[in-house]
């Protein structure tokens, strides 16, 4: 979960110096956050319109979460071009295809590499956030909504 952020940055951090860590939110781990990560940029809670251009400001949105279900986080990052690191769980894997429009792992020290990867290759960033924004369009709610009446025989 979130607590794992600290590892993932500090390993990535390692491979590149210049990075850069934002985060968006409020927690009951905010404070110890604040202690291991005393360089990353803290925004507190965000206002839901606000998360656009948090989202289109970034390059990649890490979600160190292993129970997002449904995955609306990574939806909204689609949306704004932005790709998605994530734990390959129910949810994150319906959504994102993986070194496509963003990254799917098992461990922490796949997320740091992952991250890593990203900001290595230059030349498949511009690719990717097409492909993040080109995968959100399959997730209007008009397209959930009909996949839901095909998938339990309503429809």
């Amino acid at each position: 979960g979130v607590n794992e952020l600290p590892f993932i940055y500090s390993k990535a951090k390692k491979a590149i110096p210049g990075l850069k860590l934002v985060i968006a939110g409020k927690g009951p781990e905010e404070e110890k956050l604040k202690k291991e990560l005393p360089d990353a940029k803290f925004l507190g809670w965000v206002e839901h319109n606000s998360l656009p251009d948090i989202y289109s400001a970034a390059d990649l949105l890490i979600l160190p979460s292993r129970f997002d279900t449904f995955g609306n986080v990574i939806v909204e990052a689609f949306s704004c071009g932005c790709p998605v690191v994530s734990y390959n769980t129910k949810g994150p894997r319906d959504i994102i295809e993986n070194e496509k429009s963003g990254y799917l792992v098992n461990t922490k020290e796949k997320m740091a590499d992952a991250v890593i990867a990203h900001f290595k290759k230059d030349a498949n960033r511009d690719c990717m956030n097409t492909a993040a924004l080109e995968r959100s369009k399959g997730f209007t709610a008009d397209s959930i909504i009909g996949k839901l009446l095909k998938d339990t025989g309503l429809a």
